[in-house]
């Protein structure tokens, strides 16, 4: 491929570079916001016509409640680096719009 966005190693290397600047950016959310970080993490499943579609799995303690925020981040729409940046942006937004304290015992997860 002769695209930009895609990194040397195909999914694997994109995948790599999207970690390491996406646990960076997340875990500067989680100090600004007051939230812990408790994993982050890709897998890979079989995609359209045998193409491969990467997910990234997000989970924070974020208001009491444990929060559970994946997205699609291949095939890629921008540089892995720009990518983690939006992937931080939208969980940051999912976090302040969508997480309300809990109440009682609901120790429910919440998808964002």
């Amino acid at each position: 491929m002769t695209d930009d966005h895609v990194e040397p190693g195909g999914p694997q290397g994109y995948t790599d570079v999207f970690l390491r600047s996406a646990r960076r950016a997340v875990q500067d959310l989680c100090e600004r916001r007051g939230a812990e970080l408790e994993s982050l993490t890709c897998d890979v499943a079989p995609g359209a016509a045998g193409d491969v579609v990467v997910a990234a799995t997000t989970v924070v303690h974020f208001r009491g409640r444990r929060c559970v925020f994946r997205r699609g981040i291949w095939p890629p729409s921008h540089p892995a680096a720009t990518r983690a940046a939006i992937y931080a942006s939208v969980l940051e937004e999912c976090l302040l719009t969508r997480v309300r304290p809990r109440f009682g015992g609901d120790a429910s997860p919440v998808d964002l």
